[in-house]
């Protein structure tokens, strides 16, 4: 019978700082906050959440 049931797990490791990861992104022009484009695209850029409360906006304006 094994012993690795009973073992101490092994300390996590640290995540990757969000800021190190991928190119630079261009900021949201509502909230300044990053955003999923590249800093090269060109328009308007908006994050996540206020990409998503633009789309609210627009679907209910008829």
């Amino acid at each position: 019978m094994s012993d690795d049931y009973c073992a101490t797990p092994a300390a996590p490791t640290a995540a990757p700082d969000p800021t190190d990861a991928g190119p630079p992104f261009a900021e949201c022009v509502l909230c300044r906050k990053p955003t999923e484009y590249p800093e090269s695209y060109k328009g308007i850029t908006l994050c996540p959440v206020c990409e998503w409360h633009e789309a609210q906006r627009t679907a209910c304006s008829g």
